[in-house]
């Protein structure tokens, strides 16, 4: 189950599972957040005595003008290995892909920093068919998506998709854990059938430049963004009309935003029932020790009540449940998604796979109904990733990166008819 939370669990952190330990990946995500600020003064002191003895805050400052100017503002960052012992390495990505920097970590502090060749994307292709050619402005950030069209005259529908928890980008994608395409292919799928479609990068992931502190980020800043993005393609004369669609996490995103903005339909794609808080629970309980899920229990009950834990917890519930993380988690709770879809007024289409081994068909049976007039689309064999694939655990999983491996060859009739029959 190590992967699953790897994928699911640990990936609803979005700034907090990536490196070799928590406290490395703060320091990383506060050297990004202090750079793109230009917050010379609080760069400086993620610095260890050595580098600080090198670079006062007036040279610092110069570093990060001098960096900006010819790179831009930091897209991305993720963990590259340990090059010597107790040394972990971090590469960040800028705008203007001319070289990347490395960050040396040593005992909670920035050793070095190098610059480096920049890496040529195992994924160029996948990139390619995803061209930055769709931008918002949000408070704090930059979003940044690729709308597809269809090759049709006239207006056409488009579907906002919105991807699922943690730091998967606008193709459900992940840097490590999750290569499927999913969201790429879909959106080929759509536009092949006469129906435009926009997926993004959330806030702080893929190309979407996020600005502000990750620590303050709560689940109503992702509504908000794909309610900023909503009214934006509500205004683009090109569509006749709007489509939310979100998948796992994103469907509960999708779901308020739709509440707000009253788009023709929503779609749920394996989407889950309750909270997140709630779904965390579900699959703990499944996989930890008796003792470890009584603690995780009252835990996810304190943050239930809307309280922090502040205490130290066992094994993998110390990421889970980090102080960072908490009131992400705790934001989330207030919105059950079984309750908020039965206020929907719009077409529902509830779409989950029977070897979704994250989130079960339960959820989507509950969501059903709740949302009175609905349509619910039982697929066999697919799973979490909207793939045909079978019931084991390994080779289920495994299917979570196989780019190549196409949809379930049930999906996109099934998506399309809906669509295209709204009126």
């Amino acid at each position: 189950m190590k992967r699953l939370f790897c994928v699911l669990l640990l990936g609803t952190i979005t700034f907090f599972a990536r490196g070799q330990n928590v406290s490395d990946q703060l320091v990383v995500d506060k050297f990004l957040r202090y750079f793109n600020s230009s917050q010379a003064d609080s760069l400086y002191t993620l610095f260890d005595p050595q580098m600080q003895t090198v670079l006062n805050v007036e040279k610092t400052k110069a570093m990060i003008n001098q960096i900006k100017g010819k790179l831009g503002q930091i897209v991305k960052s993720h963990y590259e290995g340990s090059p010597a012992s107790e040394i972990y390495e971090y590469r960040m990505s800028f705008e203007k892909p001319l070289v990347d920097l490395a960050l040396m970590l040593k005992g909670g502090m920035i050793a070095g920093i190098r610059q480096k060749k920049i890496e040529m994307a195992a994924d160029s292709a996948t990139r390619s068919k995803s061209p930055d050619n769709f931008v918002v402005r949000v408070p704090l950030a930059r979003l940044v998506g690729t709308l597809t069209m269809p090759k049709a005259s006239g207006k056409v529908p488009v579907v906002l998709l919105i991807s699922g928890s943690g730091p998967t980008d606008r193709n459900m994608n992940q840097e490590s854990g999750l290569t499927s395409n999913s969201f790429l292919m879909l959106a080929k799928g759509l536009a092949d059938h006469g129906i435009a479609s926009v997926r993004y990068d959330k806030r702080g992931v893929g190309r979407s430049v996020f600005s502000g502190n990750p620590e303050d980020l709560v689940f109503d800043d992702f509504i908000g963004d794909a309610v900023l993005l909503v009214d934006s393609l509500k205004k683009d004369a090109r569509f006749s009309k709007v489509i939310i669609a979100g998948h796992s996490e994103g469907a509960t995103i999708g779901l308020v935003a739709a509440l707000k903005r009253k788009p023709a339909a929503f779609i749920s794609l394996s989407g889950y029932a309750t909270d997140l808080v709630s779904l965390l629970g579900k699959q703990l309980k499944a996989d930890l020790s008796p003792a470890d899920f009584k603690v995780a229990a009252e835990v996810m009950d304190s943050l239930k009540a809307g309280k922090r834990i502040n205490k130290p917890l066992p094994g993998i519930l110390s990421a889970l449940f980090s102080p960072a993380i908490q009131p992400f988690l705790i934001s989330n709770v207030k919105y059950n998604a079984r309750l908020e879809i039965a206020k929907l007024k719009v077409p529902i289409l509830i779409i989950a796979g029977t070897h979704d081994l994250q989130i079960g068909v339960e959820d989507a049976e509950r969501l059903h109904v709740a949302a009175l007039g609905s349509k619910l689309k039982l697929i066999t064999n697919m799973n979490h990733v909207l793939k045909n694939a079978p019931a084991e655990k390994t080779a289920n999983f495994a299917t979570y990166n196989k780019p190549d491996l196409p949809l379930h060859p049930d999906l996109m009739p099934i998506l399309t008819q809906f669509i295209l029959q709204l009126r």
